[in-house]
This record gives C-alpha cells, sequence and structure tokens, in this order.
C-alpha cells in the first residue's frame, strides 16, 4: 500500500477504492438528505401549526427544543456507536461491529426510562420560566408527548449510527425520508383534523412526530435484521457486554455532556432570555430558527460523516487521511452553510413572511436572520472539526468547553445584556450568541491542527466470537492493518 497516496485503500469487503471528494460525499450527501428530511418535518409542524396560530407553532417548537433536552445526553453517548463502529470497520473487526450496535440498543432503552419521570411536571416547567398559562399549557402537552416516545427516537440513533458506519448511508436516507412522509401526512391528519380523527393541534402535531420516528426505527432494524448485512457485520448478538459498553460509556459521556450542555443552554436562551421581551419576540426566533435548522442539520450530516471516515481511518492506521478528510468536510460544509448565509440576509423579510403576517415579529425575525448568516461560517467550522475529534475519541476536552462557553457567553452574557441594556433587544443577546459561535469553532479547529487526538487509543477487550474464540484486544489507531485483514498492505 502506498502510504503517500490519497486514495482510499478499501471501503469495505465490497466496495472499491474512490477519490476523496466522492468517498465524502457518497457518505455524506445521504446523510445530509437524512438531516433536511428532519427539517422538513420541523418546518410541517411549524407551517401546518401556523395555521392554527402563531402560539401553536411557538409551542411546539420550544417544548420540542426542551425535550430534546432531556435525551440529549443519550443523544451524544450514541453517536459513539458511529466511531466505535467505524474504528472497528476499519480494522475489519467486523464482529465487533455488532457488539457495538447492541451496547447502544442497551443503553438506548435504560436512559428513555430514566426519563419518563419528568412527564407529570411537564407543565409546571415552562410555567417555572414565567411563560402565559395557555403558552405553557400548549408546551406542557407537546413535551409530555414527545418524551414519551424516547426510547423509540434513542434506539434508531444507535441504529442508524451504526448503519452509517458500516457505509450503507442510502439505507439512513431510506428511512429518514419513509418517516418524513409518514410524519407530514400524520400530521396532516391529527393537526387539522381528517378521515374522522379530531383537530388535536399541538398534541396533533406530537403524535405525528411519534407515528414517523416509530416508522424510521422500524425501517432502519427490517435493514439490519432481514438482510446479509445482520449477519457479515453479527447484528444479531443482543447480549450485554461489560467491557464494551463500558468503553461506550467512557467515551460517550463526555460527548453526551457536551451536547446536552449546549442544547440546553440554546433551549434556556431561547426560553428565557429571548422571553425576555415577550412572546413576540420568542415567536421570531423560532421561526429563525426553523431557517437556521436548514443550515445546520445538513451540516451535522457531514459532521457524521467526517466522524465516520475519521473513524475509519484512523481503525486502518491512517490518521494522515483522516485530517484531509476532515479538512475536506470543513470546505464543502462551509460552503453550503455561507449560501445559506446569504439566502438568510437578501430574503429575510419574505422568509418571516412565509410563517406569519404580523409586522412586529417580522421585523424582529429580519434582525435575527442577519446574525444567523453571521453565524454560518462559524458553525461549519464548530460542527466539522467536533465530529471529526469525536470521530478520533477525542470528546472530553471539547465537551468541557463547549460547556463552559455556551453557558458563560450565549446564557450568562446573554441574560446579562438582556437585563443590563433591554433597549438594545435582540441585537443584544444575539450579539453575545455570535460571539460564542466564533470563539468556540475556531478553539475546535486549532485542537484539531495540534494533533493530540492521534495519540488517543480506544480499546476493546477479549470478548467471544461467534464461533467461540476469543478475539484479540485492538487498539483504535496504531499500526497499519496486517495481511491478514487489509490485502493492501504487503
Amino acid at each position: 500500500m502506498q502510504q503517500g497516496t490519497d486514495q482510499t485503500p478499501y471501503a469495505s469487503p465490497l466496495a472499491p477504492a474512490r477519490r476523496p471528494i466522492v468517498e465524502l460525499l457518497a457518505l455524506a450527501l445521504p446523510t445530509v438528505a437524512q438531516m433536511a428530511s428532519y427539517t422538513a418535518m420541523q418546518f410541517a409542524d411549524t407551517y401546518m401549526l401556523a395555521r392554527v396560530g402563531g402560539v401553536e407553532a411557538t409551542a411546539a417548537g420550544q417544548a420540542g427544543m426542551l425535550a430534546f433536552t432531556f435525551i440529549s445526553f443519550g443523544m451524544g453517548v450514541l453517536f459513539i456507536v458511529n466511531t466505535l463502529v467505524s474504528q472497528s470497520y476499519g480494522r475489519r473487526d467486523f464482529p465487533a461491529a455488532g457488539r457495538y450496535l447492541w451496547q447502544g440498543v442497551w443503553f438506548a432503552v435504560a436512559f428513555a426510562l430514566l426519563t419518563l419521570p419528568l412527564l407529570p411536571f411537564a407543565e409546571g416547567l415552562f410555567r417555572s420560566l414565567g411563560h402565559e398559562p395557555r403558552l405553557a399549557h400548549l408546551e406542557g402537552v407537546y413535551f409530555a408527548i414527545s418524551l414519551t416516545f424516547a426510547s423509540v427516537k434513542l434506539t434508531a440513533t444507535a441504529v442508524g449510527q451504526f448503519v452509517l458506519a458500516i457505509n450503507r448511508p442510502n439505507v439512513v436516507l431510506v428511512a429518514a425520508f419513509t418517516a418524513m412522509c409518514v410524519n407530514v401526512f400524520a400530521n396532516w391528519v391529527l393537526i387539522w383534523g381528517h378521515f374522522g380523527f379530531p383537530a388535536m393541534g399541538v398534541a396533533g402535531a406530537a403524535w405525528g412526530t411519534n407515528v414517523g420516528v416509530t416508522v424510521e426505527l422500524l425501517v432502519l432494524v427490517g435493514f439490519v435484521s432481514f438482510t446479509k448485512i445482520g449477519r457479515t457485520f453479527n447484528a444479531r448478538d443482543w447480549k450485554l457486554r461489560a467491557d464494551m459498553f463500558r468503553t461506550l460509556l467512557r467515551v460517550g459521556a463526555p460527548s453526551g455532556l457536551q451536547i446536552v450542555a449546549e442544547v440546553a443552554a440554546w433551549t434556556l436562551f431561547g426560553l428565557w432570555v429571548m422571553g425576555q421581551f415577550g412572546t413576540d419576540t420568542m415567536t421570531a426566533n423560532n421561526f429563525m430558527f426553523r431557517y437556521m435548522s436548514v443550515s445546520f442539520m445538513p451540516a451535522f450530516g457531514f459532521a457524521a460523516a467526517v466522524t465516520a471516515l475519521v473513524g475509519r481511518y484512523i481503525g486502518m492506521g491512517r490518521p494522515d487521511l483522516a485530517a484531509r478528510r476532515a479538512h475536506l468536510g470543513f470546505v464543502v460544509t462551509s460552503l453550503y452553510m455561507l449560501c445559506c448565509a446569504t439566502v438568510f440576509v437578501a430574503f429575510s423579510d419574505e422568509l418571516m413572511r412565509l410563517f406569519t403576517r404580523d409586522e412586529h415579529v417580522i421585523r424582529i425575525g429580519r434582525t435575527l436572520l442577519v446574525f444567523a448568516a453571521v453565524y454560518q461560517l462559524f458553525d461549519a467550522m464548530y460542527v466539522i472539526y467536533n465530529g471529526a475529534l469525536r470521530g478520533a475519541g477525542d470528546t472530553l476536552v471539547p465537551a468541557v468547553v463547549t460547556a463552559a462557553l455556551c453557558w458563560g457567553i450565549t446564557v450568562g452574557l446573554g441574560y446579562f445584556i438582556a437585563r443590563t441594556w433591554p433597549h438594545w433587544g435582540v441585537v443584544g443577546p444575539w450579539g453575545a450568541a455570535t460571539f460564542y459561535g466564533v470563539v468556540l469553532g475556531v478553539y475546535l479547529l486549532l485542537r484539531f491542527l495540534a494533533g493530540k487526538w492521534r495519540e488517543i487509543r480506544l480499546e476493546h477487550h477479549a470478548a467471544e466470537s461467534n464461533d467461540g474464540a476469543e478475539s484479540i484486544s485492538m487498539s483504535g489507531a496504531g499500526a497499519p492493518i496486517p495481511a491478514l485483514h487489509d490485502p493492501d498492505a504487503a
């Protein structure tokens, strides 16, 4: 194998070598489309509920964010299924891939059960933030229904990360697209009332999302269970394995803390900091976030692909190629997000009028879209290099820095400015939030360039293989794969 070339040594036993940009896009575009389908679900919720009323749309958006906050720790841990399976895939240790999938499934179910005691307190959570009674009631309804299906969403995340890591991104896309179509149809039936169903409004939107998520999980499980992929990658080895489960938690807990810290901070920013300026401002902020999701959700798709590629090449003993794929991912993602920024500025009025005719809300939304545009380049930097570090298993320090900066600047400084200089309006807190994005993006770029991630070793320990033999303890990085596993190594 020529160590100086930038060609893929192999993608799988069944896939040929590809050019770097083709390799990235082949893995990323289905995942980007998956994230775009999630964005479409959010748009469908917001658009249909906006026809019912602005308060209903705001309630679903904010309650959805808070519900995600409570499961985001679990999501962050499960993203590491991608890392561990990708590194196993790169080593061609396929039995370990299926075992790591099941450690993720066990964690998903256990963590979801821990969220259920929150359900009776749903409405009170929003009342404690000072929301008006009707808004708080609707938020509580959406939150409780959404959180009821946390186990389904988390399990779908674990299986989806596994499928992506074994280089089957089109399956993830099919599952997400099917879920989106079902969700939009269910929304139409349940929000407005069709086919004999009552018009359920906010509750209908929550149940429509649950139906879509369930369909997504069924498609993913069907692929893994009823194709040869399940046998090839040992996806039927459902045992809880203490060593592998601990590895998932050791690497995944910081990732989970990072995500929950950031999601909680942004949720509190919308509910509490922006809430200082009233319901109209929260409504405009909610509409603006629907457009930001058009930008950052596909960026997360690129980041998931970068995580898989970095993990794969580290497993193959090629950190040099891992670094190149990360930089390539940033270039492609930043170009996309800068295009989104241009649209935000050029068509801010038209974008806001898609959701509302309230001139006060539109005026606030135009200002917010300008800040969203400025945020884009640094958000791309953060998302991609954070994904690259996650693929290497470098999760602890990025988690601590992200939490400190997000809570200190976005929430702390944002609230201080909103209370001290309220006449600045949304410019004050969003100026702080944008500054946070710049600092975090630059920090993660510099951390990745420093290269300490190359020294990280993720290990799983002896576990019984399918034939009863013991598998060898392997490192997540290190020497190139021996001839037994890599026919190009000679």
